[in-house]
């Protein structure tokens, strides 16, 4: 287990003072409202360092980053943080800092908690979006760099409460060999769920202890896959009116339907986590799993040269209506000091920047969130086209939906062992839906 960052425990490391031998109370103030005048310009602390402290979840690429990012900005020290062991530990110890005035300045947050850190800001009259730094920038340097669909990501009630950092959205991870001895071919892979479930029957019947997919939806901890469905079915988690599911319909049955065929058509095991389905996919023993972009290098390192790995696009259900929770983190100020808040925005623009995200691309996988990025990996898509195939999802992807008043493991704890025994096939999609509708009813009815 990885420890806990200082913050968790109220420790900080104090920015060194601004010089102030002979400043008066009211110049102090008007270099403090220079700070964020000057944010796109000559850094207003240019006079003396500012130390900023950064706390994330274990990225294996962060601190290469970091170390760019010292010799780009010496004036402004990162002081990173012990990692947390799980977004959801890290949002724990966020708010705890928040509540004794030890909260980190910058903080990875993930886009599934960022309503809920937002909302803990918000309570506590402490509010600070983005936006007045983003328009200071100016809508041409915005529109360079940032397409509107990534921004919305780490939009909260219409608000930049973060910058994304990361991307994700769901793709198949496949083996072309067992494909192609099932009949199949990858660069004419099918775009619908049943042509999907037809080709991993198929590869099931190759015998020698083969499965043609692992997508045991139940097991994650989070709603992650279940949100693919449904929102894929064209449907939400959650009414209008948040007090209860978004998909009580034909679509939302069908989406139920699709979970169940998966498994019981293609005579797929049934897991409560991933990591067996993982271990039998890098030992060549099924055909495809559903997995994030950003697990790329980590799979083809542990594939190494027993097989072949193509990523193909994640079907939609409705192909018109529906759409893909995208997955990733995005860089939350929490700073309030006028300084530290400049210099946390620098570190921002650099760590969105379009060379640090096609660093951040090669070392995972994940989507670049800076449009410039493309052009900077044509050579290296050309060479790694499973890297590319995300791009290809982009205009379905969605918001990760964050459930009201932190209910979210509320919600999935309840949810999770009914899509269990549907792909077990011990129940109908009939009889699921029902059942998650009371469960998930009873949960905001309690809030």
């Amino acid at each position: 287990m990885i420890r806990l960052c200082p913050a968790a425990t109220g420790q900080r490391r104090k920015s060194r003072p601004i010089h102030s031998e002979g400043i008066t109370m009211k110049m102090k103030a008007i270099l403090a409202a220079a700070a964020l005048t000057l944010v796109g310009t000559a850094p207003a602390y240019a006079a003396d360092s500012v130390t900023l402290n950064f706390y994330h979840t274990q990225l294996p690429f962060m601190q290469s980053i970091l170390e760019g990012f010292k010799k780009a900005h010496p004036e402004i020290t990162i002081n990173d943080q012990a990692p947390a062991a799980n977004y959801s530990a890290g949002d724990q110890s966020v708010i705890r800092g928040m509540m004794t005035g030890s909260a980190p300045d910058v903080y990875l947050v993930s886009y599934s908690s960022l309503p809920t850190i937002a909302g803990v800001m918000k309570d506590r009259g402490e509010t600070q979006s983005l936006d007045s730094m983003l328009a200071k920038e100016g809508n041409d340097w915005q529109t360079a760099n940032y397409a509107p669909a990534i921004l919305d990501l780490a939009k909260v009630r219409g608000e930049q409460y973060a910058m994304p950092f990361t991307a994700s959205l769901p793709l198949l991870y496949v083996n072309k060999e067992l494909v192609e001895k099932a009949g199949g071919n990858v660069d004419r892979f099918p775009t619908t769920w049943d042509g999907v479930i037809d080709l991993a029957a198929k590869i099931s019947k190759l015998g020698n202890g083969v499965q043609g997919i692992g997508f045991s939806v139940g097991g994650l901890s989070d709603d992650w896959y279940w949100q693919m469905m449904v929102m894929g079915a064209g449907d939400q988690m959650l009414d209008a009116k948040n007090s209860g599911i978004g998909y009580d319909d034909k679509a939302g049955l069908e989406a139920l339907r699709i979970t169940q065929d998966i498994a019981v058509k293609t005579g797929m095991s049934v897991y409560a986590d991933p990591k067996p389905a993982q271990q039998q996919f890098f030992a060549g023993k099924i055909g495809m799993v559903v997995e994030s972009p950003s697990d790329l290098v980590a799979y083809e390192t542990a594939i190494g040269d027993r097989f072949t790995m193509r990523t193909v696009r994640f079907p939609l259900i409705d192909a018109k209506k529906g759409g893909l929770p995208a997955g990733g983190n995005a860089l939350m100020v929490l700073a309030k000091d006028a300084a530290k808040r400049a210099a946390a925005w620098e570190f921002v623009k650099y760590m969105t920047s379009a060379a640090v995200q096609a660093d951040v691309s090669k070392a995972s996988g994940y989507m670049p969130v800076n449009v410039q990025t493309a052009k900077a990996l044509e050579g290296f898509y050309a060479e790694h086209p499973n890297f590319q195939t995300v791009f290809k999802s982009m205009n379905a992807a969605m918001p990760w939906f964050a459930y009201p008043n932190n209910t979210a493991d509320d919600v999935w704890k309840g949810v999770a062992p009914i899509l269990d025994q549907l792909q077990r096939g011990k129940i109908t999609p009939d009889a699921a839906l029902p059942k998650i509708r009371e469960h998930v009813a009873g949960v905001m009815a309690a809030q």
